[in-house]
């Protein structure tokens, strides 16, 4: 054992030092841990856990992923969907809230270094994404929800969600109502879903002389009222609003009573996440519909994929059909 050779100590007395048990002296222990930690050594969890056979999955989110409502409930619809996938296999599923993707992946460094967890999970995926990048230095078995760069050549495992054809659909839908001027109100620019939807949104608009304004936000509902409020009141304002949540949604509706636009007269507004406050509103929110569940079941069958030995497994959930409401209609002016 290279801690043992390199503390000058038998094996035993380094696995008395390192377990905290008698009949080693504080000097030996100290020197024991000393060196123990500059091999970046770990308790194995693993190994602690093999009386029981006890198995689990890490999961770490970043705060900023969860700071809205919405996200928050949707995450939650994610986490239990995914946990019911887990215990059919007797895997426990630990989550960890960390600020950051640098805190995240440190803290799957960790992980891993004790072996605490068998797979890893990575949710809200970045562009660059220094997670995924951690994880891979690591070695360590990972499942990436929502896809990002580098992970759709089929390398790495992933629950993946066809944001870019539902955005597809989104963009001939408005402009068969007639609409060119569409402006969409995402979440954080750095993140991988914000780069699909609007490149695919963007495209099809531009295939029929449509065009498109990208505004970038934190995903708040606050920070979409504020857009919106500056969209509608501009020199241009679109015909069109895609927004990223619900209640993003429900914001910009509300924006849009208070500055005297008719929903869906002077503006057509669209949802990419549903969700009861899109079906109670007035007028109901034309919206897709969420896939929490599913994603969540989707990356629970890829974790039992990667235990059974799988390389590079993934899923794929489709984004259903648009429900079409009162928020949106053919463009009148």
């Amino acid at each position: 054992m290279d801690v043992a050779r390199a503390a000058g100590v038998s094996t035993a007395v380094v696995s008395y030092a390192l377990n905290g048990r008698p009949g080693v002296s504080a000097a030996t222990r100290e020197r024991v841990l000393r060196v123990a930690d500059e091999f970046g050594w770990r308790p194995s969890a693993a190994a602690r856990s093999m009386r029981t056979g006890s198995r689990a999955v890490g999961l770490v989110l970043d705060r900023s992923a969860v700071g809205t409502p919405a996200e928050a409930s949707g995450g939650l619809e994610f986490v239990v969907a995914l946990q019911e996938v887990l215990v059919t296999r007797d895997l426990a599923l630990v989550l960890q809230v960390v600020d950051g993707p640098e805190a995240a992946s440190a803290l799957y460094a960790e992980w891993w270094a004790e072996r605490r967890f068998d797979v890893m999970v990575v949710t809200e995926a970045l562009e660059d994404d220094p997670r995924i990048d951690a994880l891979r230095k690591l070695r360590a078995p990972a499942v990436v929800v929502g896809g990002a760069p580098g992970v759709d050549d089929n390398a790495v495992a992933a629950a993946t969600v066809g944001d870019g054809e539902a955005m597809v659909r989104v963009g001939r839908y408005l402009l068969e109502l007639g609409h060119r001027q569409v402006a969409l109100v995402t979440g954080p620019a750095d993140r991988h879903q914000t780069h699909v939807r609007a490149a695919a949104l963007g495209h099809v608009l531009r295939t029929s002389d449509g065009s498109l304004l990208h505004e970038v936000t934190d995903g708040s509902p606050e920070a979409a009222a504020g857009v919106t409020r500056r969209l509608l009141t501009g020199g241009q304002p679109p015909t069109a609003l895609v927004v990223g949540t619900d209640q993003m949604a429900v914001a910009a509706l509300d924006v849009a009573r208070r500055s005297g636009v008719s929903v869906p007269w002077d503006l057509s507004l669209v949802s990419a996440n549903d969700s009861a406050l899109c079906r109670l509103a007035t007028p109901s929110i034309t919206a897709l519909p969420s896939v929490s569940v599913a994603l969540g079941t989707a990356t629970g069958q890829v974790v039992l994929d990667v235990l059974d030995g799988a390389q590079g497994p993934r899923r794929d959930v489709p984004v259903g059909a648009l429900a079409v409401r009162g928020s949106s209609g053919p463009r009148t002016g």
